[in-house]
């Protein structure tokens, strides 16, 4: 025991006899973390001048693992020692920099020279405080200082903050820290330009489609913009610069609010209340509680607990949509799959942050930056299953449109004009052949209807057809049909009448074809040929006696001049 006490007692000495921290200028920064003293002010009330006095500056130490530590509300006190490496240094301005944005206060003292002198005036800033007092412009906390030459000298900072831990603090070349943070921003303007970029796809289709999946795709992206400008600072420097409160409220509730968005667009992408409606309960229960915490943790007595409670929620409530996702892939809902790898990547890009600030593995700076491309990743891969979802909705669209065309024939009715259709006409022009009684049939083509179509669109062209189709049966009798057999062609079944009588209809027929369709603030003009056959052979079937009818109807388009009419088999002469 007495060799354990011994032990003990020199690698404490140890601890304390460190040398100061030898500045020189290095790429990436100087290392200043494992030279950091460290004092915790339980009181919270510890003045400069204790901390500085002999007592306290005993109770100064050097973490064993430093940035291996519980984000905690309290208040810490550093004490770094330094020299200069190089004697002609004494010229050189020195950043130091403090990797948070989330503290609400710093306070940097010094340095103090062998005599205890300050060198400079205090200098405070922090989250709750204007942009304005940020001595180097700097969304994270950084301190410009000097040393005037050789010797020790002896810096302090105080932090207060709700997420207080041992940061891994380094000395700059100011020059150099600036280039240091050029892909940085770069990063975050990426980042930030995609995701309007992606909220600017995301109005677009709910204009379009109205559903609240668009809309809250739309706030997930604006939700995840206000998130990460107020971890990466932005929300301080540039939306809220004198007004410190709001970037400290926008950092508490922006991960909350998107993680809300968020469960409220896989809910609806995923189907849940279809596929898993107990789990669909849960994610409801867990925005219930996303949205409660947010006024609580800023207004409640324990701020630090209920933050905990919202990052256990985020990363929970993304587990729990991850196996939403495996339930509807299951179910063989595709847009599942990829909205399950945008979550898993979320999930592990969140989770890397989460556990460090629970102090179970070592903090480092890229941590935030993986969080960021993960969130932004994520919103790209649902951004491709909306569009995806689309393709199914359109696919099953087209299903359901070609299997209400089918039951609309069933029923005897062309769905686009209202006339009779392919199957009614067979039907009608069967019964006829099996009663004996005399009829003809009319084969009508429009002339120019592709024109419209390509020019004006096919709304353009479907009121045409829809027109004509209206037209040519006020024109007919009540025991005469027409037809729509496909595109702009139709079919007329007509009561006994001499050729002369059938010519005057036809005539008349066609000039209800070539009248304007008025659309949209336009005249719509088509033309029209037509063919007729009369059934006056025994043995015919209705197939022979339409096809004597188009066989006209294409000798009437050829004529150069005159009536676009014909009939089959010589019966115009007899006109």
């Amino acid at each position: 025991m007495l060799v354990l006490a011994l032990l003990t007692l020199a690698s404490a000495r140890a601890d304390t006899a460190r040398e100061p921290l030898r500045l020189s200028r290095q790429d990436g920064g100087m290392a200043a973390v494992h030279a950091l003293q460290v004092l915790e002010d339980d009181s919270r009330a510890l003045t400069l001048q204790q901390v500085r006095s002999a007592p306290d500056i005993a109770r100064f130490a050097y973490p064993q693992d430093p940035l291996r530590g519980k984000e905690a509300d309290r208040v810490l006190w550093f004490r770094l020692e330094m020299r200069l490496a190089d004697p002609a240094d004494a010229s050189r301005d020195w950043l130091m920099v403090v990797p948070t944005v989330s503290t609400h206060e710093i306070r940097f003292y010094g340095p103090f020279d062998a005599d205890g002198k300050a060198l400079a005036p205090v200098v405070v800033t922090g989250m709750r405080h204007p942009w304005a007092s940020r001595p180097a412009a700097s969304e994270q906390m950084a301190w410009r200082f000097r040393l005037p030459g050789p010797g020790i000298y002896t810096a302090y900072f105080r932090v207060e903050s709700t997420f207080a831990r041992i940061y891994d603090v380094k000395i700059w070349d100011p020059v150099d820290y600036l280039q240091s943070t050029q892909d940085k921003r770069m990063f975050d303007a990426l980042t930030y330009g995609l995701l309007v970029g992606l909220m600017v796809y995301g109005l677009v289709l709910f204009k379009v489609f109205g559903e609240a999946l668009y809309g809250f795709y739309v706030l997930a992206c604006a939700t995840g913009i206000l998130a990460l400008s107020s971890i990466n600072g932005h929300a301080l420097r540039y939306a809220f610069p004198n007004w410190p409160a709001a970037a400290e409220f926008a950092y508490g509730a922006g991960p909350a609010l998107w993680a809300v968005c968020k469960l409220q667009f896989g809910r609806r992408l995923l189907r849940l209340r279809h596929f898993a409606p107990r789990l669909d309960l849960l994610v409801q229960v867990i925005t219930v509680a996303l949205l409660l915490a947010v006024p609580y943790a800023f207004w409640g007595a324990y701020p630090l607990a209920t933050f905990r409670l919202v990052q256990l929620s985020v990363v929970g409530s993304t587990a729990v949509m991850v196996v939403g996702a495996l339930i509807a892939m299951r179910r063989r809902y595709w847009p599942a799959v990829l909205y399950f790898f945008g979550v898993a990547m979320l999930l592990a890009g969140i989770g890397a942050i989460v556990v460090a600030s629970w102090g179970w593995i070592a903090w480092a700076p890229n941590q935030m930056n993986i969080s960021q491309g993960a969130l932004l990743a994520e919103l790209i891969v649902f951004g491709v299953a909306m569009g995806s979802r689309l393709q199914l909705v359109h696919r099953s669209e087209r299903a359901l449109a070609v299997r209400t065309e089918q039951l609309v024939q069933a029923l005897g009715t062309d769905a686009l004009t209202g006339v009779a259709s392919r199957a009614a006409f067979d039907s009608a022009g069967e019964a006829r052949l099996r009663d004996g009684s005399a009829f003809a049939v009319a084969m009508l083509d429009l002339d120019g209807f592709k024109a419209v179509n390509d020019k004006h669109g096919h709304a353009a062209g479907d009121a045409v057809l829809a027109a004509v189709a209206q037209r040519l049966r006020e024109r007919l009798g009540h025991d005469e049909l027409v037809a729509r057999l496909g595109g702009d062609e139709f079919a007329l079944l007509l009561a006994d009448r001499s050729v002369h009588a059938l010519a005057e209809l036809a005539e008349g027929l066609l000039d209800a074809c070539r009248a304007p369709v008025r659309f949209d603030g336009l005249d719509l003009v088509v033309g029209a040929s037509a063919g007729i056959a009369v059934h006056d052979q025994q043995d015919e079937t209705l197939a022979q006696l339409l096809r004597r009818a188009d066989r006209a109807m294409y000798d009437a388009k050829r004529q150069r001049t005159g009536l676009p009419l014909a009939f089959a088999d010589g019966a115009a002469a007899a006109r």
